[in-house]
């Protein structure tokens, strides 16, 4: 999860939220899926694939919601250019922070996927 800073125009400030931003140039979802986590975490993810649906009624025509599993030890996250901290936190635990409203939707969406994925590596979710 990533805690968003109060900056001109940001969404969501102070919120936490999974890392995120838009596109850049030609880049496809998952490419800038990718890019996103490598700047605001640090991190490198593989495996992505499309968070379960229904879509939240508040969603851009153009969001793609993405989901990967990341099996490195936490102490790898490093925040980058964007944000007040970066972190992982159990599934369990994410609606007790400030979260915007989308996360109560998805979030029980991603975990009863995540149940059916017994394929899936164990590690930690974004």
């Amino acid at each position: 999860m990533h805690q968003r800073e109060a900056g001109p125009g940001m969404a969501w400030p102070g919120y936490w939220t999974p890392i995120g931003g838009r596109r850049e140039a030609d880049e496809s979802a998952r490419e800038s899926a990718v890019r996103e986590v490598r700047e605001e975490a640090g991190i490198e993810i593989t495996g992505l694939r499309p968070l379960p649906g229904p879509r939240h009624d508040l969603d851009l025509p153009l969001t793609r919601a993405l989901h990967a599993v990341w099996t490195g030890p936490e102490g790898d996250l490093r925040l980058g250019d964007e944000g007040l901290a970066v972190r992982m936190v159990p599934f369990d635990e994410v609606l007790d922070l400030k979260v915007p409203p989308y996360m109560h939707h998805y979030l029980p969406l991603l975990a009863a996927a995540t149940a059916e994925q017994p394929d899936q590596p164990t590690g930690r979710n974004s």
